[in-house]
């Protein structure tokens, strides 16, 4: 799929369409009007919360489509890696600075 032909909208509601939910449904989920699904549904943009909303009641990850259409990969690391070499640093500088990053990781 091209990039510039997706129109979110359009990828929102084949899910709905095929997750068997009414309009009716879907905005009583998202606290808002029928009217609003529908204009939803004509969207070439959403708002990244909205789409987080979207994807957790239809149960579909569209945050994972445009990542995979943009060719955007994320990575989560809970932890800090710092590899870090600094000429004429003594070794106690070395082990202060692995000292304050551990410090820093464990607080993350």
């Amino acid at each position: 799929m091209n990039k510039d032909n997706v129109h979110i909208g359009y990828l929102i509601k084949s899910v709905f369409d095929e997750s068997g939910m009414t309009v009716s449904e879907l905005a009583r989920q998202l606290h808002c009007e029928r009217t609003n699904v529908y204009t939803i549904f004509k969207r070439r943009t959403v708002d990244v919360e909205l789409l987080a909303m979207i994807s957790e009641i239809l149960n579909h990850n569209f945050l994972d489509d445009a990542m995979k259409l943009y060719g955007l990969t994320a990575t989560f690391s809970p932890k800090l890696e710092l590899n870090i070499s600094f000429d004429g640093f003594t070794a106690e500088k070395v082990e202060r600075l692995k000292e304050m990053l551990s410090e820093f990781n464990e607080k993350a």
